[in-house]
């Protein structure tokens, strides 16, 4: 008995050394060999890892699979200068590695290092492929993350739950979204929108999802699939008249799914069937996630009593059941909570760092709950992130004599690819108990990214430390891009999310920076990413003040004024789309191409371009579009030029064309009927945009989303010479506008 056991333990150890060094040989494959990995026992039930140079070779021992690997990575970062990140990867390591001088041992303080939030799924990785999937998950595995939502292949548990259950394939299909929209329909928000998918599609889902719970088991990653929450098609209401199936209301004015009463007889009959399916399909898991009430919605239920049916279904499935609740708004309600086992929940405080209901929820009435960090919405590309509340509140949290059951910290990002350094931050604070020196972790952080660094562009992370990555309050959502927004007048920099949390000009500090040092990092692919981003945001800014003239100008009645500043908008537009087009990471045409490659038949490609594009446009159907148009803008090449420039182009010509009638300036009547919708507009006593044109702006980008012509989908251009362009035809306006 003891030798089977021993020999057990042997094939264990063996399989997750084996899984780390796998990781390795795809990341590094020329210094994989250079590691020795070893299983050690954790310390108080948390994850631990060890650093140790030994007979030439870098030890890393650790608890796990990813306690291992984020320990290889923290060599990397801190012994090798190396950098991987979702923007580019600096790993010019020397051919001997750099020893470890003295041993190192991290205890991480969270028995969780939780990743993705429901929308992730959609704003980053509706197109994904298993390539992007295996790199994404070697990302996750070194940076710790031991816990994350996998909700890709859910089509194929709800057709054939739905077929048991009786209803028929065209029912199936319309409560069945489109690949751009399945985020939104698992958090019972819509059902059907973007759809119809093919059966082809639903198997291409399901196999991916295979493949991508087979590596996150191997790396030591628990998958959190979707659980029965009760949700079901609003076709079931009359499929089962004896059933109490209720309506739950709207969200944004699309109908919400059905909601089976989980006190009724009924809903453990379905449950079951989807559990089963589930499991068929995809295997066993502990944690099941899934939300009635997301964002609004509501049905005349016993919120303890449904508490109760929901996550007794899930145990009665399995034992070891967890429930993951998103800690949202005003969700999970405490009624729902009065009805759960604690030790068999989860609570996911999404928005910690602005937001934290732990700290008006009584870290959620002695629950298990994650801190977690969301600053990404929709996927917007502005930079943004307020560093010192990553480094300062985990710390503070866990110091607090009121945090209750924390036991995790994650990222609830809702879309990823951009803002590389929070997300480092935030991973390392998973292992990290105090406040890091922020201003030296920064300047490390750049070095490594770089591989080098110079004076000038210490200066230059300082300045984007203060400026677009350390907002004072850090409550705002990253700025929205004024080239993105419809037109309208009264647009400025105190209108909505259009205000920077830092000041313009001192952003313009680090753009001189970036360009004079440019040369010298030729060649370099983080850099010239980060040089793109950089200079991306200035013109954004620039176009913001570019704004506030063009509106000085109309509420002057200052036609020739207006006309310059019309100019200078739609040059700064066209310039932005140029720089972009310099970089993988800002092209439409990228996005377009990935969502055709996934369709099965001409219709299908069609089907999922329209989802590609209506997803960071209008969103929704017109009645949805002046709550969710342009929520996930982005300032991507070919979305620039082929939208934005247009819309912003026809609008600043009709009102040049119109100038007098509109400033009021033909007429009395004119200037009292302006006045009055200005006024209007500004209701609630912000400024707020007005359009005096008059255009069907939904009916223009409708009809885009409905186009085919292509885009560019590989980088043209150089991001040096193109960043400097840009830089020397601009930077003097922005000199003029901060009057140095």
């Amino acid at each position: 008995m003891l030798l089977f056991c021993a020999a057990g333990a042997q094939a264990q150890d063996a399989a997750w050394t084996g899984a780390a060094a796998g990781v390795l040989q795809r990341i590094i494959p020329d210094h994989a060999d250079g590691f020795r990995f070893q299983v050690i026992a954790q310390q108080d039930g948390l994850d631990v890892f060890e650093l140790e140079s030994r007979n030439g070779k870098i030890t890393v021992r650790g608890s796990s699979v990813s306690a291992m690997l984020f320990g290889a990575n923290w060599y990397l970062k801190y012994y090798a200068n190396a950098h991987v990140s979702w923007t580019g990867d600096q790993l010019a390591l020397p051919a001997s590695l750099p020893p470890v001088p003295k041993k190192v041992r991290i205890v991480s303080p969270y028995k969780y290092r939780y990743m993705y939030n429901y929308c992730t799924f959609n704003y980053t990785m509706a197109f994904w492929t298993w390539e992007d999937w295996e790199r994404e998950l070697d990302f996750l595995a070194l940076n710790g993350v031991n816990l994350s939502l996998a909700i890709v292949g859910q089509e194929a548990v709800w057709r054939n739950t739905l077929r048991r259950l009786g209803l028929t394939e065209k029912e199936i299909s319309a409560f069945i979204p489109g690949p751009g929209f399945q985020a939104w329909w698992l958090m019972s928000n819509l059902e059907g929108w973007g759809g119809p998918v093919s059966q082809d599609w639903i198997e291409d889902r399901a196999a991916l999802q295979k493949k991508i719970l087979a590596r996150m088991r191997e790396l030591q990653m628990e998958p959190v699939l979707q659980g029965f929450f009760s949700m079901v098609p609003r076709a079931m209401i009359k499929k089962y008249p004896r059933a109490r199936i209720l309506e739950t209301g709207k969200w944004v004015r699309f109908d919400r799914p059905a909601m089976i009463d989980p006190t009724d007889p009924f809903f453990n009959q379905a449950a079951a069937i989807w559990y089963q399916e589930q499991r068929a399909l995809y295997g066993d898991t502990r944690f099941f996630g899934g939300d009635p009430f997301h964002e609004g919605g509501g049905a005349d239920v016993d919120l303890a009593g449904a508490g109760r049916s929901i996550q007794h279904a899930m145990r009665a499935f399995e034992p070891r059941a967890i429930w993951v609740l998103q800690g949202w708004q005003s969700n999970p309600k405490k009624e729902l909570l009065d009805g759960l086992d604690k030790d068999k929940t989860l609570i996911l405080d999404l928005f910690g760092e602005s937001n934290p209901q732990w700290k008006r929820r009584n870290a959620f009435y002695d629950f298990p709950w994650v801190w977690n960090v969301i600053s990404n919405f929709g996927g917007n590309t502005g930079m943004h992130g307020a560093l010192w509340k990553v480094a300062q509140h985990p710390p503070e949290a866990l110091k607090s004599a009121k945090k209750g059951k924390l036991v995790g910290i994650g990222a609830m990002l809702e879309a990823s690819m951009q803002d590389a350094v929070l997300w480092d931050l935030l991973f390392e604070m998973g292992w990290r108990t105090e406040v890091p020196d922020l201003d030296a972790w920064v300047v490390n952080y750049a070095k490594r990214r770089y591989g080098k660094l110079t004076p000038g562009l210490e200066q230059a992370w300082r300045t984007l430390e203060g400026t677009a990555y350390g907002p004072k309050d850090g409550k705002r959502a990253e700025p929205e891009s004024p080239f993105c927004t419809r037109p309208g007048i009264n647009i400025s920099e105190d209108t909505g999310k259009f205000k920077r949390e830092y000041d313009q000009c001192d952003f313009a500090k680090a753009w001189d920076l970036f360009i004079a040092d440019a040369q010298k990092y030729r060649g370099v692919d983080t850099f010239e990413h980060d040089l793109v981003n950089v200079s991306r945001q200035a013109l954004a800014n620039l176009g913001l003040i570019t704004l506030t003239h063009l509106n000085d100008a109309f509420a002057k009645g200052d036609k020739e004024s207006f006309e310059q500043a019309s100019d200078l908008f739609l040059e700064l537009l066209e310039a932005q789309d140029r720089l972009l087009a310099t970089d993988a990471h800002y092209l439409l045409g990228d996005w377009i191409d990935a969502a055709r490659a996934l369709g099965a038949t001409p219709d299908e490609k069609d089907l999922f371009e329209w989802n590609a594009r209506t997803q960071i446009t209008v969103w929704g159907p017109r009645a949805t579009s002046e709550s969710l148009h342009e929520y996930a803008h982005r300032e991507w090449s070919g979305l620039l030029r082929g939208l934005y420039y247009e819309r912003w182009k026809v609008f600043l010509n009709n009102v040049t064309d119109n100038f007098d009638q509109y400033t009021g300036r033909g007429s009395e009547s004119a200037t009292e009927e302006w006045n009055g919708f200005v006024e209007q507009g500004n209701q609630g006593g912000s400024a707020t945009r007005v359009d005096p044109t008059g255009i069907d702006w939904f009916a223009v980008e409708d009809r885009w989303t409905r186009g085919h012509e292509p885009f560019l989908a590989t980088p043209a251009g150089d991001p040096v010479d193109e960043a400097r362009a840009v830089y020397d035809k601009y930077r003097s306006v922005m000199r003029s506008e901060c009057g140095k």
